[in-house]
């Protein structure tokens, strides 16, 4: 566990109450009775001059102003037309995308867990109108998503989206030959030039291929998902990755912060966030106001086939030892494919060696393998209610450690029998739960409040060549119950100042670009919007 004194840049947390909040606490007080109010009567002080001001720099928040000011109002306005009836709606609709989000998560795909939230009632929008002094900059600013993921993206966002307006991203020239380290090519600082854009460090712009250029490129493949070589190869996925448009860039960051949107506007104190996109595992308590602790790991998570959802739950208990009982996907696609191909000896040979049992569906029988008929399940020729389950051991596919959360699709967090897996770059392989590289670190964080420290976690859990009989299930104290959130994003700025890229196996981003509006870039964007 890492203490810090200070967040890193890719955690952004308030130092005062912020508005929402303080909003949320106002209208949960005892109501006194009053007038009811709308939204319209909540804004009616905020000038339409500010409301378009602000509306106009919506784009800070990756949204594209035009959808909200279009050309027809402009011109009114600029004619002196009473335009503050169309001016309200432009602005509370501006808001409402910014808050909970313009595209619906429910038509992305199904492994988003997520409804669209509804927007702030007008009781607390109102306090934040108040809060905020009635400025329009400033009430966006706030309503906009406070969780650090969103602030993450938005931070790279910044940074990449006007440089496509101002043309500082430039397109590389391509080249026919590998480059590598000492490589002498006139392409090397059009190539430096971009990398720096990106936040990589980059001490000489010259044409020499050099150990900062070779550290950049030894990130982005594993970035890429593959083995690093640090080389430039023509047409190979470095080039490919070099040569992305800027605008695809800037599209896909307002993407991951469009998804941040479905989540909570604020993450609570202490919480565990894992990037599914990029495989990555972090865990944040600032509940202390003398120190921060962080912890941070890679994981291993869901396959394009059975991806790891979207969503938000709560680590509720440790399972020591856990048995794994085979998941209906697997159990169909996987284990009675494997035995159905398999005689009576081999397929007890295969139960005995992984330490598997089969049980009745209500766990009251257990049930000799040999006298299932594997190859009419398959067919559907036969229908057995049966579940196959492991034995706790070192070779179980759950590991040692299991955290239960409290969804009702089989997701949880957990150790791995297949630790190596954590050194390999693609790490998208799992059938949807999330391995750990450090289960043990994180079990004894959430129960050290407890007599379960780092040592007696240890001294319980199997030893090689020790198959158990039970498992040890330890609540967590509802003060450490800890918030789980995942999501798949494939760019964000990480703390070093660096904004970084990942392909988008699952498809999400797709998905979402058919909703969502896209961003303007060019000479208007500079001009008219004024981006510069």
């Amino acid at each position: 566990m890492e203490v810090v004194r200070r967040f890193t840049k890719c955690i952004v947390i308030a130092s005062v109450l912020p508005a929402i909040a303080w909003a949320q606490l106002q209208t949960q007080a005892k109501p006194k009775p009053a007038e009811p109010i709308d939204y319209n009567t909540v804004v009616a002080n905020i000038s339409v001059a500010d409301m378009r001001a602000a509306i106009k720099k919506s784009w800070k928040h990756g949204l594209n102003p035009k959808q909200y000011w279009p050309d027809s109002l402009e011109s009114n306005y600029a004619k002196g037309v009473n335009i503050r009836s169309a001016a309200n709606k432009a602005f509370l609709r501006m808001l409402g995308h910014l808050y909970a989000g313009s595209v619906d998560p429910q038509f992305v795909g199904y492994d988003i867990k997520f409804a669209k939230k509804d927007f702030l009632s007008a009781k607390q929008l109102r306090a934040i109108v108040v809060a905020t002094g009635n400025d329009a900059e400033s009430l966006m600013d706030e309503v906009a998503p406070q969780n650090s993921p969103y602030q993450s993206a938005r931070e790279g966002y910044l940074k990449i989206y006007p440089t496509c307006v101002d043309g500082s991203w430039k397109e590389i020239t391509p080249v026919n030959v590998p480059l590598r380290m000492y490589t002498k090519n006139p392409v090397i600082p059009q190539i430096k030039a971009r990398l720096a854009i990106m936040g990589y460090r980059m001490s000489n712009m010259n044409d020499i291929f050099d150990v900062d250029l070779l550290n950049a490129v030894t990130d982005i493949q594993w970035g890429l998902r593959i083995k690093p070589d640090g080389e430039i190869s023509p047409k190979g996925k470095v080039w490919q990755f070099l040569s992305v448009p800027c605008g695809e860039r800037a599209r896909q960051l307002q993407v991951d912060m469009e998804k941040m949107r479905w989540f909570p506007q604020y993450f609570e104190d202490r919480y565990i966030f894992v990037n599914l996109a990029m495989s990555y595992f972090i865990l944040m308590d600032v509940s202390n106001p003398d120190y921060n602790r962080v912890m941070s790991f890679r994981t291993v998570n869901g396959r394009p086939t059975r991806k790891s959802p979207t969503m938000r739950d709560m680590v509720v208990e440790v399972i020591l030892n856990p048995f794994w009982t085979v998941p209906p996907t697997i159990f169909s696609e996987d284990k009675v494919n494997d035995l159905k191909v398999l005689n009576k000896q081999q397929i007890r040979e295969y139960f005995d060696s992984h330490h598997y049992e089969v049980w009745s569906g209500d766990y009251r029988r257990k049930i000799d393998p040999t006298t299932i008929d594997w190859m009419g399940l398959s067919t559907g020729r036969v229908n057995y209610d049966i579940h196959i389950r492991q034995l706790p051991h070192l070779g179980n596919a759950l590991g040692v450690v299991k955290f239960d959360l409290t969804n009702g699709f089989l997701i949880y967090l957990h150790d791995t029998n297949a630790r190596e897996l954590f050194n390999e770059p693609m790490r998208q392989l799992s059938s949807g739960c999330i391995r750990l590289e450090k289960p043990f670190e994180l079990a004894e964080y959430l129960l050290e409040d407890t007599a379960w420290d780092r040592k007696t976690i240890e001294s319980m859990v199997a030893r090689p060549g020790e198959v158990m009989s039970k498992s040890t299930e330890i609540p967590i104290p509802k003060s450490k119950q800890t918030p789980v959130y995942t999501a798949y994003l494939t760019s964000m700025m990480s703390s070093d100042g660096v904004v970084r890229f990942v392909d988008d196996i699952y498809g999400q981003n797709n998905a979402i670009k058919k909703y969502l509006t896209p961003l303007i870039v060019g000479n208007e964007s500079s001009e008219y919007w004024g981006t510069n």
